[in-house]
């Protein structure tokens, strides 16, 4: 038995035994979520009018809070409203059970469905409802285009009358009561804005009102209820509202220095001026790009052309690194009252410098009290991009872009953010496509972005800024560094006056003999150097550094006196000590005396490394020449022998590359394994040919051409000609992998002009997600692993691609350092994880 509380209800309190003690009515819960929409609408009232193409009427506005009010009318079906009863178990919906009140030839006669369909009809608001119905993160299958009673006639049985009574007689007081709420939306007017990147907009923004009015902290089920609600309402809607960042916030006056601490070079000046919606900044590694990036979102903010900033990145040890620069950053404008940054890295919890844990039932407990507005945001993954200003990895931008779960929210609430994409580069076709997509439906809902890079080529550049693709001597020619953007030609902008890097370039023939790369790391690290080493994959970095530990102990890398490697499997905790001890033997403030440091791609990007030497795998030269980046860093340290940078680029003992072509991999060169990061081997090919020709180059001066002669398509093409067939037939299937990939982005990723009954969320698209590398299985263990250095770790990611077919299978802990899942058997130690 349950108590005799109020009906329909929308939400409940249960005791112990699940019995309901308490119900919010449902009219008063779509009110409450009917209120905060109001308030989300106007912030992001300039979003919404990109998107539509004119500027919101205050009956526009009025009319969405109704829409979005009557978000959760479907909870008055017989079916949903039976789950009040714990002896209940069919778990009955209340979204698409909507289509069946709205399209079966009986029940579209009630006077409900009479009154939302008028409505719809007259307001033009048939997709808008529709977006509505999908705030559970997706559009419904009953509303989609052509859907028929195969579809929505097994949700019939919920609305017919009986002696129960008339469960669609219940909406008819939700109407009447949103009605008298927003009269002017019931006026006569003009049709809401009818573009489809309007709709999709709006639904993402249902999505938000929807889970802010859902909490009971601001709304509470118990009451008070009906008439003594009104006052709660309002002052809870904007609470709500401002406690987690969604309302405007001026920017204090100031200049870079007073950001920065430091006068600004000639382009992140620059940097703030006219580059279109979306910008390019082309400089070189530790040029000073992210200031001018964080200078360029406060300008526009001062300019009302933004709001937030999604500071997007490569790996998750960038984003670790960068998130402090941009909370200090927050710190100096803002002051210590002001918007702190939310680290948007799955398995993290943090705002500013506060450190969240995760409780039982989704809470999580802040270790200085639930204050401050990041903190709503850095709860969950799916919220990020709603933090005023995140900063985070490349994919979590990307799922905006993709068919899965709350895409829609995402790419909404991105949509007043100036949006940064670091490192960009020309590498992988389907990342460049997905970003491609992105980037143009940000700008269509009056959205800003930036892209940065030290490397990106012609043909890369032409895509992102939709462009032509100039010849290889016309893009030999263009500026570097460069301030570009859409409709915006490349022009000259310096950095540091003066500032020229000369490094020293050998080629070593030892890229499969991992003993022999520890031996001249461990040589030059004898000779006081601090040695950088870089592998392509993981395997291939952690034999380079259990062979350092074994000749050197005292030279290797360690972190709390454990030897190790740095690359992206290691679990979060971990992973900070990682960043910590990296930053601490190699960064800015490092002691003198040799070291050698061993990892991955991790250790190209974003991270604070300044290596005297650098060891690297061969890879294409806009990759390395983001590794050599690491190279002298900062100047004024004394360097000793190593006072000239210098790169060791390993290549395979046989000069001839021919035999990669034929399906097998070397260290990350070649193969046709999704995971092996290079199988172009011409860009390769074309790379270690300049690097052979070349004992010196110089940076910033080198960097446009050596970038256009590896990589520019149409000398790739001369290149694979002169090399014969088995390489034309392999330029012939890279194209043709290469377009494929592209067309693959097309395909997987949302287009948003589409009108939204159109759009297809498919069952199992979580798999191009997985693609995206941003389905990492996250598992927590049944009891803690021994950590990598010390302590205990409770929660581990495992890539998508070693998780393979595991599926919902429990995890059973074998030791402190083993675990299986699924049949697969996993060890975690010092080294990482890895398959056992």
């Amino acid at each position: 038995m349950t108590p005799d509380l109020q009906r329909p209800w929308a939400k409940t309190i249960t005791d112990d035994d699940d019995i309901a003690i308490a119900a919010l009515p449902l009219v008063d819960h779509c009110l409450d979520v009917g209120e905060v929409a109001e308030i989300v609408v106007r912030a992001w009232a300039a979003p919404l009018a990109a998107a539509a193409g004119r500027g919101l009427t205050e009956q526009d506005i009025a009319r969405l809070a109704v829409l979005a009010a009557l978000h959760d009318l479907g909870k008055a079906n017989r079916g949903f409203q039976a789950r009040i009863d714990p002896t209940v178990r069919a778990r009955v919906g209340h979204t698409g059970q909507v289509a069946a009140l709205l399209e079966h030839s009986k029940l579209k006669r009630h006077p409900a469905a009479v009154a939302i369909q008028a409505m719809c009809d007259e307001w033009g608001a048939e997709q808008h409802f529709a977006a509505v119905m999908a705030h559970h993160g997706k559009p419904l299958a009953e509303f989609e285009e052509g859907a028929n009673s195969n579809v929505w006639g097994k949700h019939n049985e919920h609305w017919w009358p009986g002696s129960d009574g008339d469960p669609a007689a219940a909406v008819l007081p939700l109407i009447d009561a949103v009605r008298a709420r927003w009269p002017l939306a019931w006026g006569a007017g003009a049709a809401l804005p009818a573009a489809s990147r309007f709709v999709a907009l709006f639904a993402g923004l249902a999505t938000l009102a929807d889970w802010l009015g859902s909490d009971s902290r601001c709304f509470p089920i118990e009451g008070p209820h009906g008439a003594e609600r009104v006052v709660l309402r309002a002052q809870a809607a904007l609470a709500a509202a401002g406690a987690r960042g969604l309302l405007s916030l001026d920017t204090p006056p100031g200049d870079f220095f007073d950001a920065f601490k430091n006068p600004p070079f000639d382009f992140q000046r620059g940097a703030a001026g006219e580059l279109g919606a979306v910008a390019l900044i082309e400089a070189e590694t530790g040029s000073g790009k992210t200031e001018a990036a964080l200078w360029r979102w406060l300008e526009l903010r001062r300019r009302k052309l933004v709001d937030g900033l999604f500071f997007a990145l490569p790996t998750r040890s960038a984003a670790v690194q960068l998130h402090a620069r941009v909370d200090k950053m927050l710190t100096d404008v803002w002051g210590a009252d002001g918007p702190r940054a939310v680290l948007a890295v799955p398995g993290y919890l943090r705002a500013g410098d506060v450190e969240g844990q995760a409780l039982p039932g989704y809470a999580v407990r802040w270790d200085d009290g639930d204050k401050g507005e990041a903190r709503w945001a850095a709860e969950r993954v799916n919220r990020f991009l709603a933090a005023r200003v995140a900063v985070g990895t490349i994919d979590q931008a990307l799922l905006g872009a993709l068919p899965v779960k709350h895409a829609l929210f995402r790419s909404s609430v991105l949509a007043r953010s100036l949006l940064v994409v670091d490192e960009v580069h020309a590498s992988d076709a389907y990342m460049t496509g997905l970003l491609e997509r992105l980037i143009d439906q940000h700008v269509a809902a009056g959205g800003q972005a930036l892209l940065l890079s030290a490397t990106l080529g012609a043909a890369a550049r032409a895509t992102l800024l939709r462009q032509p693709c100039p010849s290889s001597e016309e893009a030999e020619a263009v500026p570097y560094p460069a301030l570009s953007g859409r409709g915006v030609p490349p022009r000259a902008a310096g950095g540091a006056a003066g500032r020229g890097k000369a490094v020293s370039v050998e080629v070593a023939p030892i890229l499969d003999d991992a003993r022999a790369i520890a031996t001249r790391a461990v040589e030059a690290a004898r000779a006081g150097a601090a040695v950088l080493v870089v592998r392509n994959s993981v395997a291939g970095a952690v034999a380079v550094a259990q062979a350092v530990a074994e000749m050197a102990d005292d030279l290797a890398f360690t972190v709390d006196g454990v030897a190790t490697v740095h690359h992206g499997r290691f679990a979060a905790a971990d992973r900070e000590k990682l960043d910590d001890a990296v930053t601490l033997t190699f960064g800015k403030g490092r002691a003198g005396g040799g070291r050698v440091l061993v990892g991955t791609q991790t250790l190209e990007q974003s991270l604070d490394i300044d290596a005297d030497l650098l060891v690297t795998d061969l890879a294409p030269i806009d990759v390395l020449l983001q590794r050599i980046g690491r190279l002298h860093r900062h100047a004024g340290r004394e360097r000793g022998a190593f006072a000239r940078a210098r790169v060791v680029v390993l290549r395979p003992a046989a000069r001839d590359l021919t035999p990669l072509l034929r399906g097998r991999s070397l260290h990350g060169l070649g193969g046709t394994k999704r995971v092996v990061p290079y199988p172009d081997l011409l860009p390769i090919e074309a790379t270690l040919r300049l690097l052979e020709t070349m004992q010196e180059i110089v940076i910033p001066r080198d960097n446009r051409m050596l970038v256009e002669r590896a990589l520019h398509p149409d000398l790739l093409d001369d290149l694979a000609d002169g090399l014969g067939s088995e390489w034309q037939n392999h330029r012939r299937q890279r194209n043709g992998g290469t377009a494929g990939d592209a067309q693959t982005a097309h395909t997987v990723a949302l287009d948003l002009g589409k009108r939204f009954t159109e759009l297809r969320f498919p069952i199992g698209g979580e798999d191009v997600a997985t693609r995206l590398g941003a389905r990492d299985l996250l598992i927590d263990l049944p009891a803690p692993l021994d950590g990598a250095f010390g302590g205990t770790i409770d929660r581990i990611a495992i890539p998508a691609w070693m998780a393979e077919g595991v599926g919902a299978a429990e995890v059973e802990r074998i030791d402190g350092q083993r675990f299986a899942l699924g049949g697969q058997r996993y060890r975690y130690d010092q080294w990482g994880l890895a398959r056992d």
